[in-house]
């Protein structure tokens, strides 16, 4: 072999190594290797089963949350057995006359209050609306008949519906000096809550009571004159209590009480029914 034919094998050899890796990227198997590498995206990673439906894929990327417990309100039924039991002074500004038994004031009328004044404690308030004093009259009964005339009414709502807490509202018949309390100078009227003895639920009724007087108590010092058991001649004895071991008897104030001491005091039960048995319940 000559000496130009050694360089013109020389030159396309080194031709064909110079041009190779060209070449070489070109070729479809090797595409790849041309494509530039992408950086991973910043995204989460979601692990799902296989061939479950999209929706459920979604579900799994949701953050799970818990699920807001709802609690049931504390009920309390109100009930008016002397419906027509009245303040003189409440009665006298409306009519001129100094009387303590109405048919218009009494102490029926003031369910709205104590509705407004328990709802602002979380309480849901419902109340008996049965005039008992018309329902005497009209089934011509006497005055002692009224827990009787008004049980049938009683019976029929508990058993349609539950209640944390009963109350029968009455006003005493005692004078202004035993019925009113001044606390932080303002005047209170004062309450005496009494449990019928003579019936099956009487210590859980007396078990309610003695807590909303002490609550009571801790409040406005001495606005609760405490807790009275009944039994005996010349009295009921179970005062629909037997009917459900939530009822209790409140006599609110007396006949010499004002509206505004009466509305002091219907705020301070609403805080004490509250603090007594509200929270409790939803612990």
């Amino acid at each position: 072999m000559t000496l130009l034919k050694k360089l013109q094998w020389s030159f396309g050899l080194l031709l064909f190594f110079f041009v190779l890796p060209v070449i070489a990227g070109q070729l479809p198997f090797n595409k790849q290797a041309s494509t530039p590498i992408k950086e991973p995206e910043d995204k989460p990673v979601v692990f799902a089963a296989t061939n479950l439906p999209e929706q459920s894929v979604l579900e799994q990327t949701k953050e799970e949350t818990p699920e807001e417990v709802t609690k049931d309100p504390f009920k309390v039924l109100l009930v008016f057995t002397h419906s027509q039991e009245s303040y003189q002074p409440m009665v006298q500004a409306v009519s001129g006359k100094a009387a303590v038994y109405d048919e218009k004031t009494n102490i029926f009328n003031l369910k709205d209050t104590i509705s407004k004044h328990f709802s602002m404690n979380g309480i849901q308030t419902d109340v008996l609306d049965v005039d008992v004093m018309k329902e005497l009259k009209r089934q011509k009964k006497t005055f002692p008949a009224a827990y009787n005339v008004v049980r049938p009414y009683l019976a029929k709502r508990l058993q349609e519906q539950s209640y944390d807490l009963v109350i029968d509202l009455h006003r005493d018949s005692a004078k202004k000096n035993a019925t009113t309390i001044t606390h932080n100078n303002e005047s209170y009227a004062r309450i005496a809550i009494v449990i019928g003895a003579e019936h099956k639920n009487y210590r859980w009724n007396t078990a309610y009571a003695e807590s909303l007087s002490a609550t009571m108590n801790e409040i406005v010092p001495k606005i609760s004159r405490g807790v009275i058991s009944k039994s005996g001649d010349n009295v009921d004895g179970r005062y629909n209590q037997d009917l459900t071991k939530e009822m209790i008897l409140i006599e609110i104030g007396g006949i010499d009480n004002t509206e505004e001491e009466l509305n002091r005091t219907i705020a301070v039960i609403g805080k004490a029914i509250a603090k007594s048995f509200v929270t409790e319940k939803q612990e």
